[in-house]
């Protein structure tokens, strides 16, 4: 019996479980940030007044992050690529060396594609991977737009940081106890990004700190522009996962090393 990465078909799965961990990755560099910790007490030393103060200190958050949707982002393309190759060997290209990136155009047309699939693959037109790349894939101009997006942004982690957009956009729960006992919760809204001061009675205390809602999202002129980026990338590790057991169920039973 083979090993998982002894076939392409493994290969691209443990390709996906790694990009699966980053994604999970992202979420707990998340808890871990100290700006996960709510608002502080602050005393104006020339005025005597105190202030419930909050605002980000975790000056490497955003590039951390940038690093791990970068890192997911190339293992799910390198997925793609790397079944592709296995499904073209095994439908008939011996010289499928030639054809290990998976076909995504986004200015190609779906004729264009159906012929880089018959013509240069050399795909039976009668295989059921021809129907499933040009109608249910659609990687080609104004298909599927994650697949096309998931291709961009690939490109684009190779020139520069994919830094997201990181906003919190407030802080639910705080409970701030008063002098004379009584307690009042909070639900802080940040009117600037990420900046909050509020004077408060002398002699307050923190009695619960909140949570903080953190907005993460791809910058505007980026692939999948203004969405959040961890259901981005989580819709992104689905849609990969789907296409490969899809073509290797055609492919696999095919297959000869």
């Amino acid at each position: 019996m083979r090993e998982i990465w002894e076939t392409p078909f493994g290969n691209a799965h443990l390709k996906i479980d790694r990009a699966n961990k980053h994604i999970a990755d992202i979420e707990e560099r998340l808890g871990a940030s100290s700006d996960r910790y709510g608002p502080s007490l602050h005393m104006d030393i020339k005025t005597g007044e105190q202030f419930l103060y909050y605002s980000p200190t975790d000056r490497t958050l955003r590039s951390d992050i940038a690093l791990m949707v970068g890192d997911a982002i190339h293992n799910l393309r390198s997925a793609l690529d790397i079944v592709w190759g296995g499904t073209v060997h095994a439908l008939g290209n011996r010289d499928a060396s030639k054809y290990r990136k998976f076909p995504i155009d986004p200015k190609g047309t779906r004729e264009k594609l159906n012929s880089t699939l018959t013509k240069s693959a050399e795909i039976p037109e009668s295989s059921p991977v021809i129907r499933l790349m040009l109608d249910g894939v659609k990687c080609y101009k104004g298909g599927d737009p994650d697949i096309l997006a998931l291709h961009n942004l690939d490109i684009d982690d190779k020139h520069h940081l994919l830094i997201p957009m990181l906003t919190v956009s407030g802080v639910d729960g705080v409970e701030l106890e008063h002098e004379d006992g009584t307690v009042n919760r909070l639900t802080i809204m940040l009117i600037r990004p990420n900046f909050y001061r509020e004077r408060v009675p002398l002699n307050s205390k923190i009695k619960n700190h909140g949570e903080v809602r953190f907005e993460i999202t791809f910058r505007e002129g980026a692939p999948l522009e203004n969405l959040e980026v961890i259901p981005s990338l989580k819709r992104l590790s689905w849609k990969t996962k789907k296409i490969v057991r899809l073509l290797q169920r055609e492919a696999q039973p095919h297959y000869r090393p």
